[in-house]
């Protein structure tokens, strides 16, 4: 009876260490900064479009009049951005990356078409990536604080306070434009363009979870959400993206790719479907994730250009 208790009790010690280590495992895999800066290059995805996705870093890299811009956050952190000021611009337009990724890819495609379009342009590196400050991602809920401070600033320090300012996002900097409709941003936020986002952080961590490492949500989600609360200072739980658009009355044109395997399409529909302000949807077929302006340009472009004249007040030259 006693070498059974003691099997049992080792049994249960060797199951929490090993659900422990996986609960650690997660909250590394998913919320920490990473040490390797991403290469386009080495992401199959991006294959089909690397010339001209190179092309296009090569006109960023090289833009005489880029500069480098920095705020520090509520908490504490630098964080720092790339400017591209546009002669007598109607506006700006703020472009927030996805998660563990950087300026000089996902947006890269498109910068130069909206700068054409007659805006600045700002591309903040999102807290714990690239030349910005941090430790922990959290999925927008620290972040659309971080994106307030960059709206102010532009309108205090890039005088843009009686222009017109866009806030264009792709996967998790899409939830961080969504997530800071929820705040009170300055009335020159005429619009959001919102690509591939998600509807919470617990969401989107227990669908990756699921189906790319295998994992059973329960109970090791609420372990991850409990490290998360402690280490990194927020829930997974805390914002949820479709509550935050029933209240929502910021114009949005959301975009997704019907094969999106990291974020599924189903996220963005229901973001629409609860928004309460003007809103389109524009579903881009054949798009895998963050590609949907990639994989057809030509009909991107004019979604975004019609969503942004329809909705700017500054016209140029005005």
């Amino acid at each position: 009876m006693k070498d059974k208790k003691q099997t049992v009790l080792a049994v249960a010690s060797i199951a929490t260490s090993i659900f422990t280590a996986a609960s650690f495992a997660l909250f590394e895999y998913a919320i920490c900064r990473k040490k390797k800066q991403p290469d386009i290059r080495k992401k199959e995805k991006w294959k089909p479009y690397l010339n001209y996705v190179l092309k296009e870093q090569k006109w960023l890299y090289e833009h005489q009049e880029k500069e480098l811009k920095t705020i520090e956050s509520k908490d504490g952190l630098k964080l720092q951005a790339v400017y591209i000021p546009k002669e007598n611009a109607k506006g700006i337009i703020i472009c927030m990356h996805g998660y563990h990724s950087a300026i000089e890819i996902e947006f890269v495609p498109e910068i130069r078409f909206l700068w054409d379009l007659g805006y600045s342009i700002l591309l903040p590196w999102q807290r714990s990536h690239g030349k910005s400050e941090g430790r922990y991602i959290t999925y927008g809920v620290k972040e659309r604080y971080d994106l307030k401070q960059w709206i102010l600033y532009a309108n205090d320090m890039l005088h843009m306070a009686q222009r017109d300012i866009f806030l264009c996002g792709i996967s998790m900097g899409c939830a961080t434009a969504l997530m800071a409709a929820g705040l009170k941003l300055p009335k020159n936020v005429k619009g959001i363009i919102a690509d591939c986002g998600f509807t919470s952080p617990w969401d989107i961590v227990k669908h990756v979870a699921k189906t790319r490492l295998h994992l059973p949500s329960f109970p090791l989600m609420y372990s991850v959400n409990f490290i998360c609360k402690i280490f990194a200072g927020f829930g997974l739980k805390e914002v949820s993206i479709p509550e935050i658009m029933k209240q929502n009355q910021i114009p949005i044109l959301f975009i997704h790719g019907d094969r999106d395997q990291y974020v599924p399409m189903w996220m963005t529909v229901k973001n629409y479907e609860a928004c309460a302000g003007p809103k389109e949807l524009y579903i881009v077929h054949g798009a895998g994730h963050a590609l949907a302006f990639s994989k057809d340009m030509e009909e991107g472009k004019r979604w975004i250009q019609k969503f942004i004249k329809k909705y700017e007040t500054r016209k140029r030259n005005e």
